[in-house]
């Protein structure tokens, strides 16, 4: 147990080593992730999209509409000068609109763009700054704009058909800014900039200072302009570390994988709430990419570590830290995303859907629900009402339907298909009891035939109870033919072993009836074949009255005498009876009887004679010298007697047979008996409400005897 401990914590820490060294391989990038981000913003300014040319044709609406409007002494509207003589009363309301929504962005959104607008004709200027100047030609004088001060501006000169011409750009490619505007210029706010007229006679200067004075758009857009390239430049490290951690998962032995520290918990987590967890690991990732790691290099609170711990003033070391500790949380999600692959690939797609998604889980219950359904439709019991499954099969086919019914046309749609596959299921359902009725028939066929051996192994569905009662029918005709094939047989043997034992002595007494007839015979012959003669008419006496006795108790006609008998002294007695044989045979007798009387309601002169048959067995077939046990063992229902002996001879009969009648041990019948001895007792016990069997191990011959209180 604490070896296996051990090895859980080891393996454990490995992990968290490799999470922990791909953290810091992560950060060991952030200068090159620096550099790389730093090349591609100058590759690409934020001043050359299409966006922010968009603003700067805001910005020219309204520097245009200020220069017009302070060109004359009365105040004129937005509507009266921009909006084209054609469009007035038709759209000019969505125009205004459009011009108002330009102007919006740029007085709330746009606050940290500069600009200068002069008419040259009119030479009429407007400015939100200061210490711009003209050219005698009207021309905004570019020596007179402070370079340093700006990290973007741009001259745009619009003449009298309204074309824009780029005449300086500082900070992004003139010939990229020309064809932006240009393409700008012919799109607008649902096609309304084309009831604005076009914006003629006018020199513009647009720029944006290097040291922003407002959080606005501008400075959103380039802040994540900064974001957006230190995210691309750091995809690529990102990216080989998460396959890192996540093949380092699935190359790890299952069977290590499984004593990671949680690794049971996340096998048993549903799939979906996984994916959520990864969701928003991934989430995670994209924001520490795009933020964490500039603020990291940077030293300044952003959006990631400024959102969580506010404006107050970090260490480089604490920016590091946290650096490190998000990194550790990403990876070792990443890492356990490769072990949960691998104990899909070991548990096996279908099982792992049905078992560990919610998905699955449900398909699975509704898919068990309908399969005990239909199961249900085919085992519906024949002997039995089955109103309750008809009535569920009704309910459920009215509630689905009931839901197309909501759906109104596509319902329709709905009724079709589940028609289609109701009939299908029907079809199907109906064939498959067509197939089990032609088993059944086929099979009754072969039975009616004579084949008693018939099996059916495949399930009959509805026709379950109809093979149960097939299989009764056939089990019984065929006991039915043992037992009278077995009668037939004891029949035969039983009139063949009578003949022996009733011909043997007979034959004997003919014999010597034959050769007492001899005048001439002398007296001491005479005397023996007398004597020989009365034996063999004893033993002929014998075995007719033993056959007598078993006549009467197979048939029943016997009366019994019922009174308590005290087995126990009872089988003392016919041991006392017969211990001249039992001492012949030099047998050593082992009781093991209760001390007190165990009374019993017998008829005690019949339970003697089966005492009296099964000791005699015992000193005629039992091995000489050996060791016979007798136990009366008094339970609380019911009293056991045993007898047991080792046989002299090899036990080659079967147990069951040799208490039938005429049958003996010794198959030659060379010992003197009828076979009768285990047929009687056996019905003498069974008369008085015992049993009695036979129990044969090896060469141990065993009787037990068991008596109701």
């Amino acid at each position: 147990m604490k070896s296996s401990k051990f090895g859980k914590l080891i393996i454990s820490l490995i992990a968290i080593i490799i999470v922990m060294i791909t953290s810091i391989g992560i950060i060991a990038s952030y200068p090159t992730i620096d550099k790389i981000a730093k090349e591609k913003e100058k590759e690409y300014s934020y001043f050359e999209g299409y966006e922010f040319t968009g603003i700067m044709k805001g910005i020219s609406y309204k520097a245009f509409y200020d220069t017009m409007r302070t060109s004359g002494e009365e105040t004129v509207t937005p509507f009266e000068i921009l909006v084209k003589e054609t469009s007035k009363g038709r759209r000019d309301e969505h125009a205004i609109n459009y011009f108002n929504s330009l102007v919006e962005d740029y007085t709330q959104e746009y606050l940290n763009v500069d600009y200068f607008a002069i008419n040259p004709k009119e030479k009429i200027s407007v400015t939100n700054i200061e210490g711009i100047e003209v050219l005698e030609n009207g021309d905004i004088d570019i020596n007179s704009i402070k370079s340093d001060y700006y990290q973007f501006y741009v001259i745009i000169n619009y003449d009298d058909l309204g074309k824009p011409t780029v005449k300086y750009a500082y900070g992004a490619n003139q010939d990229t800014v020309q064809q932006n505007i240009y393409n700008n210029s012919n799109s607008g706010f649902y096609g309304y900039h084309q009831d604005l007229v076009d914006i003629t006679n006018v020199n513009i200067m647009v720029g944006v200072p290097k040291e922003l004075r407002y959080y606005d758009g501008i400075a959103w857009k380039l802040n994540n302009s900064l974001n957006d390239s230190y995210g691309e430049a750091a995809v690529i490290f990102i990216s080989i570390a998460i396959a890192v951690v996540i093949l380092i998962g699935l190359l790890i032995p299952y069977n290590r994988a499984k004593e990671i520290i949680g690794f049971k918990v996340i096998t048993k987590t549903p799939f979906e709430i996984i994916c959520v967890l990864v969701g928003i690991n991934i989430f995670l990732t994209v924001a520490s990419a795009m933020f964490m790691i500039s603020e990291c290099i940077v030293g300044v609170p952003g959006r990631f570590i400024g959102g969580l711990t506010g404006d107050i003033g970090l260490s480089h070391g604490t920016y590091y830290l946290i650096n490190f500790l998000v990194w550790s949380v990403i990876f070792t999600v990443f890492f356990n995303v490769g072990l949960m692959l691998k104990h899909i690939f070991k548990t096996g797609f279908k099982k792992y859907f049905f078992e560990s998604t919610i998905i699955g889980r449900v398909l699975g219950f509704v898919g068990r629900y309908i399969k005990r359904t239909i199961k249900a439709l085919a085992e519906v019991d024949l002997t039995k009402k089955n109103n309750k499954v008809i009535l569920k099969v009704i309910l459920i086919n009215g509630a689905i339907v009931s839901l197309f019914c909501f759906a109104w046309f596509f319902g329709i749609i709905g009724v079709i298909i589940y028609s289609v596959v109701v009939f299908l299921l029907t079809k199907k359902y109906v064939d498959e009891i067509s197939n089990k009725y032609k088993v059944l028939s086929e099979a009754t066929k072969r039975i009616a035939a004579g084949n008693l051996d018939v099996k059916i192994a495949e399930d009959l569905g509805v026709f379950e109870p109809l093979k149960d009662d097939l299989e009764r029918i056939q089990s019984g005709f065929k006991k039915a033919v043992d037992e009278e094939v077995r009668s037939q047989k004891m029949k035969t043997e039983l009139i063949s072993n009578v003949s022996h034992d009733l011909k043997t002595p007979l034959t004997s007494i003919i014999t010597y009836v034959d050769l007492l007839k001899d005048e001439n015979l002398a007296e001491e012959k005479r005397v023996q074949y007398l004597d020989t003669l009365d034996r063999k008419a004893q033993r002929l006496q014998f075995l007719i009255e033993d056959l007598f006795e078993v006549s009467k108790a197979t048939s029943g006609n016997i009366t019994m005498n019922i009174e308590a008998v005290d087995v126990v002294s009872l089988m003392k007695q016919t041991l006392l009876e017969l211990e001249d044989k039992l001492e012949s045979s030099s047998l050593i007798l082992r009781k093991n009887f209760p001390d007190e009387k165990v009374i019993l309601q017998l008829d005690s002169f019949r339970t003697f004679r089966v005492f009296e048959n099964l000791v005699s067995n015992i000193t005629k077939y039992a091995m000489v010298s050996t060791r016979v046990y007798i136990d009366i063992i008094d339970q609380k229902d019911y009293v056991e007697i045993t007898l047991k002996n080792i046989a002299a001879e090899e036990i080659n009969f079967d147990a069951e047979n040799i208490v039938e009648r005429f049958v003996r041990g010794d198959e030659s019948r060379n010992t003197e008996g009828s076979g009768l001895g285990l047929a009687i007792a056996k019905s003498f016990v069974e008369l008085q409400g015992g049993s009695l069997n036979i129990k044969v191990d090896g060469d141990l011959f065993k009787v037990m005897i068991n008596f109701k209180k």
